[in-house]
Formats: structure tokens, sequence, C-alpha cells
């Protein structure tokens, strides 16, 4: 298994204040720049991959908006992920705002006997979008491995 800029199984430091700065973070073109420039990523997405990511951004209904910071947010899935036996790549991007790598490390590793962690240099939350040769050159090692 592998996860991509995960987030902890457990809310950590979420706080009201903040779901509720969420919540608005993709309510109209500004915000969602915002979000892309200050938050999302760590350098510069190409024109396309910024087009997609803010039309992606944008599409979700007000439900759905709304449900991620209210409710998936601060779900607590945490004595589950125990149960995972196979082997778990977890891909962490070095300057990820959303979910750094020290909180994976303290709050994802020591829940799933079976995950490693690999940093991915210079990259932001939208991983996929900034260093694919990175992930792609993980996902070859990982394989290798197995």
């Amino acid at each position: 298994m592998v996860l991509v800029a995960p987030a902890p199984p457990a809310p950590v430091g979420v706080t009201h204040e903040f779901q509720e700065a969420l919540a608005h973070a993709y309510d109209n073109d500004d915000t969602i720049g915002r979000s892309i420039d200050l938050v999302l990523t760590n350098g510069e997405l190409s024109a396309e991959a910024r087009r997609q990511v803010h039309e992606d951004s944008s599409r979700a209904g007000e439900t759905a908006r709304m449900a991620w910071p209210r409710q998936a947010l601060v779900e607590d899935f945490a004595d589950r992920v125990g149960a995972i036996s196979v082997p778990v790549l977890v891909l962490a991007g070095s300057d990820d705002k959303v979910d750094p790598p020290r909180i994976l490390r303290e709050h994802l590793l020591p829940l799933i006997p079976t995950a490693t962690l690999a940093e991915l240099g210079g990259t932001g939350h939208l991983s996929p979008l900034e260093v694919p040769d990175q992930i792609a050159s993980h996902l070859g090692a990982f394989i290798v491995r197995l």
C-alpha cells in the first residue's frame, strides 16, 4: 500500500477556528488561488496543473465543501489502522503544510507497524503534481523491495 500525502488517522491540533477557516478555503476564485499558493504547494505548478486544481476545487458543492472540514477532518479511526498488515510506504512532502512529515512520523507511523516514510524533497501537499518523478522513483524502489 502506498499513501501519498496522507492525513493522520486522528485529528491533530484541529480547532473550531481552523475548521471554519478550511470551510471557506474553496469559496471562490481568490480563496482557491490563495489555498493553492499558500497551503497546498511549495512551488509553481504548471499552468495546466494549476488550472486543473482550481477547476477541481471549485467543482464541489456546498455540502461536500463543508463536510470535509467539519466532519471528515475530525473523524478518528486510529484504532483501526493497526490492522493493516501489508507493507506500507508513506510519501510525504518535505514542505507539506497540510500534513507535514513530522506529524505523520508522530501520529501515523507508530500505528501501522509495517509503514515506512519517505520524504519527497521540495514539495507541498500536491506532490503528485509537483514532483511526479520523485513519486515514481519511490514507488519503483518500494516495488523492488517487495
